[in-house]
């Protein structure tokens, strides 16, 4: 993780933006163009801020961003592969402008960039630029600056129903350490000490068939050059939780494009079907 500068002009933007703010969203020209480094080499150059809010009144910090490297140099790769990556931009924008984002009462942070692909696409004509854009979103929350939202899954399927109860969350959905894994890390809302392995082992089987299907059957359709190998499921304690802090770590093949869990079709079918109607409502969970 690499130190991101931000300086005070950050800050002046959003208090300007303070007067400004208009019920649609407030366009605050970024005071001077500013580099942030990403770590790895890679930069971006901020160009602007926005401030968005939605019908319900909830209000989102856009940053928008031209990244000095090539996103996708093989390819075209989801925008979840670069959150872990801009986190620390999101974390020094939070920390280093507290009062005037408080001020603002803004909920959740999202950095985007756009770029020209490198890799042309065939189909198109050539009187015709294609542009791509990724987006990270972040929840600002007390206990930590900027909480990434995955959106891969949905962003109000990041916390799934599961059958024993375990409240797990889903924080990355990124490349995992070994060529082809695709690896989903969730935060447990409570200490993994206190949970059996078997339990936790069924856990990540439920979120392997609801949440890393999703994530394959996308990648096989818009990410064919992605290889899926294998899904590693990852919890981890939180980390305000009392105790070590642990993880426990469970690895799926892919078979067919989908989980390898081992379980019948029937028994699948039944736990996306509890999913879902626990996502239509929420209330009934039994």
């Amino acid at each position: 993780m690499s130190k991101v500068n931000l300086s005070s002009c950050v800050s002046c933007a959003l208090r300007w933006g303070a007067a400004l703010m208009l019920s649609g969203g407030v366009n605050i020209a970024a005071a001077q163009a500013e580099t942030v480094e990403l770590g790895n080499g890679a930069s971006v150059t901020i160009e602007e801020y926005l401030i968005e809010t939605d019908p319900n009144g909830h209000k989102t910090l856009v940053v928008r961003t031209v990244p000095n490297f090539d996103p996708e140099p093989f390819g075209k790769v989801p925008s979840d592969d670069y959150a872990r990556q801009v986190r620390p931009l999101c974390t020094n924008l939070v920390n280093h402008s507290a009062a005037a984002i408080d001020e603002n009462d803004i909920d959740t942070v999202r950095v985007r960039w756009d770029f020209p692909p490198s890799k042309s696409d065939d189909d198109l004509p050539e009187n015709m630029t294609l542009t791509r854009f990724h987006e990270m979103v972040f929840d600002i929350t007390d206990d930590a600056p900027c909480l990434p939202k995955p959106l891969g899954v949905g962003l109000n399927n990041l916390t799934p129903e599961l059958s024993g109860g375990i409240v797990a969350t889903l924080r990355w959905a990124e490349p995992g350490l070994t060529p082809g894994e695709l690896s989903l890390t969730y935060a447990v809302d409570s200490g993994l000490a206190d949970i059996s392995v078997s339990a936790l082992d069924r856990t990540a089987l439920e979120l392997c068939i609801l949440h890393a299907d999703l994530l394959l059957e996308t990648r096989a359709r818009y990410y064919s050059q992605l290889e899926s190998r294998t899904v590693a499921i990852t919890l981890e304690q939180e980390q305000e939780k009392p105790g070590f802090e642990l993880l426990r770590r469970v690895k799926f093949p892919v078979r067919d494009g989908k989980c390898a869990t081992g379980l019948s079709e029937m028994l699948t079918d039944a736990i996306r079907a509890k999913a879902i109607r626990f996502a239509e409502n929420p209330s009934d969970s039994n």
